[in-house]
């Protein structure tokens, strides 16, 4: 028997007003992630990439259509659970940082754990989250002495800390480098593999997509491709010979 995908988004669609007029941002979008798979879609400024990561993620409801996630309906679950939030399962990046300027980042990244666990515990899957974005060195570290790529970082191990089932970010790259953003793709391709984490991610670039295992792009709220993509092997280029040698 088939396994039934970990994420279906099922024809949605979403609508605002600016002022009296009716602005349609997403159009029958229909998509699926699956255990351990990385999917990207991109879109320019206003494409509707952010709502459709928000309503994938439970944020915000879809006007119409359904997102079912581990075969329920997800916002129909939300509405009848007594629980504030997220479920555990969904893992969704902020930005935001501690509100205690003076945190540290092992604490920070504890936090949505502290009820459940013991703070030995909780500090453990802290460092296990900061160590699967290659970021145990900043468990000491503050907010306000950080850079932007170590700020994501810390924000995606805060979002996975729980061990989700499904982590989802809008535009995780934003205010990195081509450096920066080539490692952390990298290494949201490497967590969704080793894990089987389902990632789903927002970027405005096409090139920010090529880690990823499903390619999508959002156009005027219309979803215009969906597709499978395997990255070529990296080939390191042989050392450059210097003149004059044999």
């Amino acid at each position: 028997m088939t396994k039934p995908p970990l994420l279906s988004v099922e024809s949605v669609g979403r609508t605002f007003w600016r002022g009296i007029v009716e602005v349609p941002v997403l159009d029958g979008v229909s998509f699926e992630v699956n255990e351990g798979e990385f999917a990207a879609v991109a879109g320019r400024q206003a494409s509707g990439k952010t709502t459709l990561v928000r309503i994938a993620a439970g944020l915000d409801a879809p006007d119409t259509g359904v997102v079912r996630f581990q075969g329920r309906d997800l916002h129909a679950e939300m509405r009848k659970s007594r629980f504030r939030g997220l479920p555990p399962s969904i893992g969704w990046m902020s930005r935001s940082g501690p509100q205690i300027p003076s945190q540290r980042m092992r604490e920070y990244v504890a936090v949505p754990v502290l009820e459940d666990v013991s703070h030995r515990a909780a500090s453990q899957r802290a460092m296990r989250a900061l160590d699967s974005f290659g970021a145990t060195q900043l468990a000491d570290a503050v907010w306000s002495e950080m850079s932007d790529a170590q700020r994501t970082q810390a924000a995606l191990a805060r979002a996975i800390v729980r061990e989700p089932a499904l982590l989802v970010a809008d535009d995780p790259t934003a205010g990195l480098d081509v450096h920066d953003r080539e490692i952390l793709l990298g290494l949201l391709r490497r967590v969704a593999e080793t894990t089987g984490m389902a990632t789903l991610i927002a970027v405005p670039e096409i090139a920010d997509m090529l880690r990823s295992h499903k390619v999508m792009t959002l156009s005027d709220g219309e979803l215009m491709q969906a597709s499978r993509h395997k990255p070529g092997q990296v080939v390191e280029f042989p050392p450059r010979r210097r003149p004059g040698s044999a």
